[in-house]
């Protein structure tokens, strides 16, 4: 399978999931360090970042996918998402003694991946109709799990266990943040979405429009009288679809954004967003990165209040500075090297190249000699 395109609007939306997950763990740090009115608003959209995250690595997929594939390499194929799943949860494994309050995703993703190979080449109406049972099913799962497992504390408490089928229950199904079957139906979604956006039959506008009334119906009638109530629910019908409306709002406002035909506004907009794009070409590298620091910072005893408070705005612009100039200087990031040779998708040559992003791909210079980074729209 020859090297897939490189898509503005993927790596766009990649680093807003990835910054939106670190905003939320630094923001809980300091809640103090912006005025509530703006920290409230961009933690509403950060709430919904490994949705967000999910559904970009479900388009990731729909584009890879994209074209004719024979039995060979649709099996090479579910072979390098099955790895990666394993990877991304030996990584989660190997940051645990690092997490300290973080509860780390990585491994809900690695299995939300290794539940999703049997799905990845299927139809999309097969993945609309699989993603919506999984919805259904999911909050129902977790909580007849979690009470069956209320006798069993050693396999409901992983991190006091350290029993590993405590942590592949967690990771499933009791997890209090994530759970595998609460991100599963993003990502089949994803592929749907991904695959309607690339043969330009589901207008952005559309899924923005849409998003923005359906998240504005849910908080209004659903979220908030039970905030009030005190009977909101985590990984609850409620949070899963308050989730998956904020992120298709992203979602599509983004599509929309990239696929402005004005050349004076796409050259602006992918200039603005060029830090944004480089993070997301190396989000695991980033996470890996942030939980890193918040540790150093957590058990150093350094205070995050009074005159400390900048400490979290520190990791969080010292983050996307990296990103700008890792991008720049080398490209792909060192933990999605050593992902790409562990899933067989790429070999080690590859990950001793240097890859670095070009100025141009953003709209900075023009080189008639190459192109410029395509988004969904073809022009």
């Amino acid at each position: 399978m020859s090297k897939p395109p490189r898509y503005l609007l993927v790596d766009t939306m990649r680093g807003l999931a990835i910054l939106g997950m670190i905003w939320a763990h630094v923001h809980g740090l300091s809640p103090t360090m912006m005025p509530e009115a703006v920290t409230g608003a961009i933690s509403q959209m950060s709430g919904a970042a490994t949705p967000l995250f999910m559904l970009v690595a479900g388009t990731t997929i729909a584009i890879l996918t994209h074209g004719q594939m024979d039995s060979k390499r649709r099996r090479r194929f579910r072979l390098e998402y099955f790895l990666r799943g394993i990877g991304l949860v030996l990584i989660g494994l190997a940051l645990l003694p690092w997490s300290g309050r973080v509860d780390i995703v990585l491994p809900y993703l690695g299995i939300t991946f290794l539940l999703a190979v049997p799905f990845l080449l299927a139809s999309s109406k097969i993945l609309s109709i699989c993603a919506t049972v999984i919805f259904i099913l999911s909050p129902i799962l977790a909580k007849t799990v979690t009470q069956a497992l209320i006798t069993l504390p050693q396999l409901l408490y992983p991190q006091a266990s350290h029993n590993p089928l405590a942590f592949l229950a967690q990771w499933i199904f009791t997890g209090h943040a994530y759970h595998a079957t609460w991100l599963l139906p993003f990502m089949l979604l994803g592929i749907v979405a991904g695959r309607l956006l690339l043969a330009q039959r589901l207008p952005a506008k559309t899924i923005t429009l849409l998003g923005f009334g359906l998240t504005v119906g849910v908080f209004l009638l659903f979220v908030h009288p039970q905030q009030d109530a005190g009977t909101y629910i985590r990984g609850g019908f409620t949070e899963m679809s308050f989730d998956i409306t904020r992120a298709m709002t992203v979602y599509g406002l983004m599509s929309w954004l990239t696929s402005v035909k004005n050349t004076k506004f796409s050259c602006w907009f992918q200039k603005i967003g060029m830090p944004i794009s480089l993070a997301g070409r190396i989000p695991l590298t980033l996470y890996v990165l942030h939980v890193l620091l918040l540790f150093t910072i957590m058990s150093d005893g350094w205070t995050l209040a009074g005159s400390q408070w900048l400490w979290p705005a520190i990791v969080f612009v010292g983050c996307l500075g990296f990103a700008v100039l890792w991008g720049l200087t080398i490209g792909v990031g060192p933990v999605e090297r050593l992902l790409g040779v562990f899933s067989l998708r790429h070999n080690l040559r590859w990950a001793l190249t240097s890859q670095p992003a070009k100025p141009q791909e953003f709209g900075f210079r023009r080189i008639k000699a190459r192109q410029p980074a395509r988004t969904f729209n073809r022009r």
